[in-house]
């Protein structure tokens, strides 16, 4: 049954992360789902995504990065991976409990990092940047040049006319690509996350024994199916594919992102009970 929504917004201090939640307007017994945007994005990527899961009584709670969007200014030249790994902690340690992180992208890979030394009770990875053991090759020296300390959506290739980016993303319609470039003007990412990202990072995947769901997307010229498919095998997680999704298609393309928010609360409310038992034998034992 869908339920009626409110909305709020945190900054937590004294780090500028900035978190905006939707969730049910009677409070909810199910883990909080935190939101966990990738390379040049921010929480506005996951507006239907959230609406979506606290329609159906889940608590979403969308963070941004630091340096990106509503979040404090930061300086990207030196922004690594295990930063952003540090950002959700942040957000964990304001939400009071431990959540089931949702990433997409590097903010999966973030996810990937922070769960490694971390409670959480659960990974959602839609289209996650591979760990180093997951990685098809690694980078020459020459590819690792091209990348600036800090790119934007013009370098990265997101900023073009309509019609160009309709042929790599068919599964969003025009007004969505319309918000996607809106959004994305003026963003700027880590050069050096990137170059990590690329050379490949460490993750100690033994240590991340909770229940795990990674999605590969077809269309995705960022993140090729292929590498979802083998950060799924690493992790032995649940792996599911959707051929018609792009990149960005995943989280807010009409033609995607409904199939796809559709599959995760299938996933997560089977293993629900699981994961709060879990937690209880946790609390339990201490």
């Amino acid at each position: 049954m869908v339920q009626a929504i409110k909305r709020d917004e945190v900054y937590i201090d004294p780090e500028g992360i900035y978190v905006e939640t939707q969730q049910p307007e009677r409070r909810s017994r199910k883990p909080p789902l935190l939101l966990v945007h990738g390379a040049l994005t921010g929480s506005w990527l996951w507006s239907s995504f959230g609406a979506y899961f606290a329609e159906r009584g889940w608590e979403a709670h969308a963070m941004n990065l630091r340096g990106h969007y509503t979040s404090d200014l930061a300086d990207l030249a030196e922004t690594r991976m295990r930063d952003y790994a540090t950002d959700i902690g942040v957000a964990v340690r304001q939400l009071g409990r431990p959540p089931i992180v949702i990433g997409w992208g590097i903010g999966a890979l973030a996810a990937l990092l922070y769960a490694e030394h971390n409670r959480v009770l659960g990974l959602v990875l839609l289209a996650p940047s591979p760990p180093a053991a997951a990685l098809p090759r690694r980078p020459v020296e020459h590819e690792l040049k091209l990348v600036p300390d800090v790119y934007d959506a013009t370098w990265w290739g997101w900023i073009q006319p309509s019609d160009k980016l309709r042929e790599a993303m068919p599964d969003m319609n025009d007004e969505e690509l319309e918000k996607m470039q809106e959004m994305l003007a003026g963003a700027s990412e880590s050069g050096s996350a990137r170059r990590e990202r690329m050379l490949g990072v460490p993750v100690e995947t033994e240590r991340i024994t909770v229940p795990t769901l990674v999605i590969g997307a077809g269309m995705d010229d960022v993140v090729h199916p292929s590498e979802a498919r083998r950060t799924a095998d690493l992790l032995g997680a649940t792996y599911e594919y959707f051929p018609g999704a792009s990149h960005f298609g995943l989280v807010m393309g009409s033609q995607s992102w409904p199939q796809v928010a559709g599959s995760v609360l299938g996933w997560l409310e089977e293993r629900r009970h699981v994961m709060v038992a879990s937690l209880t034998e946790t609390a339990a034992a201490r």
